[in-house]
């Protein structure tokens, strides 16, 4: 063996949870993404049964809370692009949740059924202890500091996305209107 297959052994060998090597784990970017997957699986598992991803489910609420909206709105509010949002509102019709009009002969006004109503509302009460779960280790006064952080981050952030939220307040306003 020599000496530069020894040192490659020994670079494999070692005990990268003893050294400072899994430190890139611990940045903010592997975290937000643990995170996301631990909320996911948190609210698919309390939501087993009502066959909805969460962007399907926030799109439901988000259609409930403005009877009209049009699928660029939508996407807008949860920062997705044109094609997600197309997908996750045809998913939805085709499980007879919402109903897509179309207006102005080019945009689609969504609005949900009444089996969607009777589901958020289900869905709402069983689903509410979802939040508690994941910010469970926490206390009190640490949810609302991280969750403060949460939204400075998002919101300061927010046009670094390849897909912007319109959450802001202008953009509500507009929707309502």
């Amino acid at each position: 063996m020599n000496d530069s297959s020894t040192a490659s052994t020994a670079r494999q060998d070692r005990d990268y949870t003893d050294s400072g090597d899994l430190k890139i784990l611990d940045r903010p970017g592997p975290l937000i993404r643990r995170l996301h997957q631990i909320a996911v699986s948190v609210f698919l598992t309390h939501g087993r049964e009502f066959d909805l991803t969460p962007i399907q489910y926030g799109s439901l609420q988000l259609v409930a809370m403005f009877p009209g909206i049009h699928q660029a709105g939508l996407g807008d509010l949860l920062a997705l692009d044109r094609q997600t949002v197309s997908n996750v509102v045809q998913r939805l019709t085709d499980k007879g949740l919402i109903d897509r009009r179309v207006r102005n002969g080019r945009t689609n006004a969504l609005y949900t059924t009444g089996s969607a109503k009777a589901l958020i509302k289900v869905m709402r009460e069983r689903l509410s202890e979802v939040d508690d779960v994941i910010l469970g280790p926490l206390d009190e006064s640490e949810k609302k500091i991280f969750m403060d952080l949460l939204k400075k981050l998002v919101d300061e952030n927010n046009d670094l996305s390849r897909a912007p939220s319109g959450r802001s307040a202008h953009k509500i306003r507009q929707l309502r209107a």
